[in-house]
């Protein structure tokens, strides 16, 4: 039978915006689930102390480029971890690198290196899409056979995770990357809702906690002059609003959420065919109708988004602890505006449930390393790939060498002054130049890493993040190639007239008298058949995993 008949891919359902992550935890807010630890083993059986007995060179190709201020690094050569990697396994990457193009052109340069037939031993920043459609070439090296005898770590992960073996496995049944994981719910929700602190205290209003509140808060923000100048020209809510929709408890696309589809009831969904969808619209239509919703929220640019937050006219913002929250705080702190943002829980909707849908599976969709299926070293490679998987190596990763770039405190790592006193990086800068591109290598995240990376409200927000995600992301999901090509299809089409249409409804261009035609357009145009080829693909998904 055909190659082609029986390829396949992975759709990653997955956003990748900053990978942030963390907890914390307040009188206010509930402590999140016990963390995922790194696997306690250690790495797989060594010939005198180390992977392998005399020296092997292998070679490796993925994106770099040092940071801006860094000095002395050229290469993963120069970092922490890749010297220690060879201390500790004999093993030296030989690494070619790029200079972090954009995905596209990485995927070219990666394919032109494919057909070369000229394959490094190791490749990075590989996505499931990527490992699959090469693995079905025979251009990468299947592992599970590897995984289960020389990856004692990562195999123990897999037997109490069905949800990742499950989210790594094409359907052929290969596994062709080694994945970086987010077992820690901290570092599965990383973004959130927040909202200017001392504007809540002017208009002499709390937090709010349901989407009624909040609208009657925005109100408040519009109507009572918060940022003190005497214009009525505040624009209360910012930037893109399609993550209030998960508060009407359906799925949407939005910042940090690339699909409409969502789970209940042990079942797929689609959000704008569920009857939720439209109150959902028309709450966002009252809040653009009376002005409290940003004119150019579609597609905002970040110079705008940006001039709204300092210029002091925007005051309720959805987006990330790292990014926005910390960044945003620190820009108005500068001009003396005091507690500027604070972090607030996503807004409970009329079914009573809270949902953000803008967070990680329990894998990162962007960075896993496959092996070359041309290799010589297949088993010493898995080895050293499974070492990242354990606690001794996860420490080294993301905290580096203990007494240089951390010390231990009331049983914590924590980062030595040299790391959170650089003069010309902040601490993910240091990490990713000097220790090791933190973000980029097969791994369980720990999550006090990206803790140190937060100020204390940023924290709080993650917090909050993870007590109120939800349980209704989708996993990745597989498809046949047949299925994927339809899906695309459908989805091009499907997704451009439900923009138009959510937009004409949130604006008021359209009545909502021609909700009844708008679902009958999305039925015309094939929304049934998609949500039959994703009940399909997450029946296959669901049945993997038990």
């Amino acid at each position: 039978m055909s190659t082609k008949k029986f390829a396949t891919l992975i759709v990653t359902l997955l956003f990748t915006t900053t990978t942030v992550l963390a907890g914390c935890t307040d009188s206010n807010t509930a402590a999140p689930a016990a963390p995922a630890k790194p696997a306690d083993q250690t790495a797989a059986p060594q010939a005198g102390g180390k992977i392998s007995d005399k020296p092997i060179t292998v070679t490796g190709w993925t994106d770099f480029i040092p940071a801006t201020g860094s000095n002395g690094v050229t290469s993963y050569a120069d970092q922490i971890v890749w010297k220690e990697m060879t201390k500790k396994t004999n093993i030296t990457v030989k690494w070619e690198t790029t200079a972090a193009p954009g995905a596209d052109d990485f995927k070219q340069q990666l394919g032109l290196i494919m057909a070369s037939g000229k394959i490094p031993d190791l490749l990075g920043h590989i996505d499931p899409l990527l490992a699959d459609q090469y693995g079905r070439q025979g251009a990468l090296q299947p592992l599970e056979d590897l995984i289960k005898q020389h990856a004692p770590n990562l195999q123990k992960i897999l037997d109490t995770t069905p949800a990742v073996k499950g989210q790594i496995t094409s359907p052929d049944g290969h596994i062709y990357f080694f994945p970086r994981l987010l077992l820690d719910p901290r570092t599965q929700a990383f973004a959130g809702y927040m909202i200017r602190g001392d504007w809540l205290e002017k208009v002499g209003m709390k937090a709010p906690d349901t989407t009624e509140e909040l609208y009657q808060v925005l109100k408040a923000f519009k109507e009572k002059d918060p940022n003190g100048n005497g214009k009525a020209d505040e624009i209360p809510f910012t930037d893109n609003p399609n993550p209030i929709i998960g508060a009407f408890g359906v799925g949407s696309r939005g910042p940090n959420s690339t699909d409409d589809f969502f789970i209940e009831d042990s079942k797929i969904k689609y959000g704008p065919t569920d009857p939720r969808y439209k109150d959902a619209l028309q709450y966002l239509n009252k809040l653009y109708a009376e002005g409290l919703l940003d004119p150019e929220y579609e597609k905002m640019k970040a110079d705008v988004r940006e001039g709204r937050i300092l210029q002091e006219v925007s005051g309720f913002i959805y987006g990330s602890n790292a990014g926005y929250l910390t960044k945003f705080n620190k820009m108005l702190e500068g001009a003396n505006k005091k507690p500027g943002f604070i972090a607030v829980a996503a807004p409970k909707g009329p079914t009573g449930e809270r949902n953000i849908f803008g967070k990680h599976n329990e894998i990162d969709p962007g960075r896993g390393v496959s092996i070359a299926s041309t290799t010589k070293n297949a088993v010493e490679l898995t080895k050293m790939m499974d070492y990242f998987y354990s606690k001794e190596g996860a420490m080294l990763l993301y905290f580096g060498l203990e007494g240089d770039t951390y010390t231990i405190k009331d049983g914590n790592p924590v980062y030595t002054d040299k790391v959170t006193t650089d003069p010309k990086l902040d601490i993910l800068g240091y990490l990713n130049t000097y220790v090791g591109y933190v973000s980029g290598w097969p791994s369980s995240q720990i999550a006090e890493h990206y803790l140190a990376t937060l100020s204390d409200e940023g924290k709080k927000g993650n917090a909050l993040a993870v007590q109120h995600a939800g349980k209704k992301k989708v996993p990745a999901l597989h498809f046949t190639q047949e299925e994927l090509n339809e899906v695309q299809t459908l989805q091009r089409d499907i997704n451009t007239y439900v923009d138009e249409n959510m937009n004409a409804f949130i604006r008021g261009k359209k009545p909502f008298t021609e909700y009844d035609a708008f679902q009958q357009g999305l039925k015309k145009i094939g929304s049934d058949k998609l949500g039959e080829l994703y009940s399909k693909a997450y029946g296959r998904y669901t049945a993997s995993i038990k």
